[in-house]
């Protein structure tokens, strides 16, 4: 992006800028050549840039003006790119139907990683999805069943994708430098077809977490017996961060009656 284009990240935005050309050729190999793919927060571009080079159709989510413009301007000379000027959270559903996206990449905003996962992990892609973070949400979700930032997150991703940590990023690995490490993780469709629908995952388990520390009966106390639990093959003295993805669906279809 040339030097016409202010580049200065907002903080109001979280806007971290990757700068480690290493780090952007690994992030854009992973979306495979001549696939169709959004990126999401696309900046001045580092990644875009690398991404366009591979892909057969790139549309691109921006809400920062400036940079939203500057796409725009590419996207008039390049048929492969198109351009969302809008906030990701309101514009990614239509623009996931519109565009039907095998692979979706970005370098999500740090004040939305959380619920902007949480949507993202519903769309269920025929490639994948390749997106960077701070370092302890990556790792809350990655985490396994049993560890202490295993989470609903955690849960939601499994839903679709098979789940790795595919990099680490020190600070000065952006422009500005943020206060903490950043990782990398990439989903890819395991294929498999869910017994229950992603919604119904997504209620069970933000009702199973609210209470970390209460067993699972407690949480949802007057909804599921310690007995139901049990025809179901759950223990129901564990804690919510003891109980992996079969589990959850289990509850979730014993919650929602779902056979």
């Amino acid at each position: 992006m040339n030097d016409q284009h202010p580049q200065h990240a907002k903080k109001s935005l979280g806007q971290h800028f990757l700068r480690d050309q290493s780090a952007i050729r690994r992030i854009a190999a992973a979306v495979p050549e001549g696939a169709v793919a959004i990126e999401i927060g696309p900046g001045p571009g580092a990644i875009t840039e690398s991404l366009l080079a591979r892909v057969g159709k790139l549309c691109v989510i921006e809400m920062d003006d400036r940079f939203a413009g500057h796409w725009q301007a590419i996207a008039e000379q390049n048929p492969l790119l198109s351009v969302v000027h809008g906030d990701v959270m309101k514009e990614l559903e239509s623009t996931v139907a519109a565009v039907q996206p095998q692979w979706i990449a970005g370098n999500l905003p740090y004040n939305l990683s959380g619920p902007l996962t949480a949507k993202l992990a519903g769309y269920s892609l025929s490639g994948g999805m390749v997106l960077m973070y701070q370092r302890e949400v990556a790792e809350r979700i990655a985490a396994e069943p049993g560890s202490k930032v295993y989470g609903g997150l955690s849960v939601l991703v499994r839903h679709f994708y098979d789940v790795k940590r595919l990099l680490t990023l020190p600070p000065g690995a952006f422009s500005p430098p943020p206060k903490v490490h950043s990782a990398v993780i990439l989903l890819t469709a395991h294929g498999r077809t869910p017994a229950c629908d992603y919604e119904f995952l997504q209620k069970t388990v933000r009702k199973g977490f609210a209470h970390r520390r209460k067993t699972i009966t407690n949480n949802f106390r007057g909804e599921i017996s310690a007995e139901q639990f049990e025809a179901i093959g759950i223990d129901p003295r564990k804690r919510p961060e003891q109980l992996g993805y079969d589990a959850w669906v289990a509850i979730s279809k014993q919650l929602f009656g779902l056979n």
